[in-house]
């Protein structure tokens, strides 16, 4: 299984506030909040009311200055009943997140095969396009070409995770770096890549390796598509 998200304790306080500030609107319909990554989570509950945004609404100014994105809101039936429509987003969240608070709906999810593969092709040329688009819209700048690779982490250790499940591996520590094995891609820049969701302050340092990391992107996406033609 995937390792789950390690946070920082100061990552871990603001997070804590997060649910707090969660728990004093939702009360007892707060089901769980689930940090996802470093400043991103879920907040699952019931019901989600337009009376619980206008009094979320105020709180979103201080979360941000305490580094965290806005979050997602979900109810446990809209995570379920759309398992077969984000595929790969929630087989990412429920392979990788921390629970801050509560027990979230994952228990019980099952992503369905066919739609993981269907969408694992997808987000594999989905990457390879971002990339491109993204370098252009840079304009050579590295601040620029630096958050277009942290932006990257997230969706390509997705797609590595479920092109190694997809392949019948299952209870390595790393999926997305055996995805990467799988897939025959250069396991050294993969990791570099896959670090920045954690550590965001490296990609200026991975600027100067966007060709190999463009390289390797179309090499996944010929990899993915001959797999599908092939399966």
């Amino acid at each position: 299984m995937s390792p789950t998200l390690t946070l920082t304790p100061s990552a871990r306080r603001t997070f804590d506030t997060l649910a707090a500030d969660c728990r004093r609107v939702f009360d007892d319909r707060l089901v769980a909040v689930v940090a996802t990554g470093p400043a991103s989570s879920v907040v699952f509950a019931h019901p989600i009311e337009a009376a619980d945004l206008e009094a979320l609404t105020p709180l979103v100014d201080a979360w941000e200055r305490d580094g965290l994105e806005t979050p997602l809101l979900l109810t446990p039936e809209e995570f379920r009943r759309s398992l077969d429509t984000f595929p790969v987003e929630y087989q990412a969240l429920m392979n990788r997140h921390a629970v801050i608070v509560g027990t979230p709906p994952f228990a019980e999810a099952v992503v369905p095969p066919e739609q993981l593969r269907r969408a694992c092709e997808v987000q594999a040329k989905g990457h390879l396009i971002h990339l491109r688009q993204g370098w252009l819209h840079a304009r050579g700048r590295d601040a620029a070409l630096a958050r277009l690779l942290v932006e990257s982490a997230k969706p390509l250790r997705a797609v590595l995770a479920n092109v190694a499940r997809l392949h019948g591996v299952h209870h390595e520590h790393d999926l997305a770096q055996a995805g990467a094995r799988v897939a025959g891609l250069p396991a050294a820049l993969v990791d570099e890549v896959l670090a920045l969701d954690d550590a965001p302050e490296q990609a200026r340092h991975l600027v100067r390796r966007l060709p190999d990391y463009l390289a390797a992107a179309e090499q996944l996406w010929s990899f993915v598509d001959r797999w599908s033609i092939e399966s």
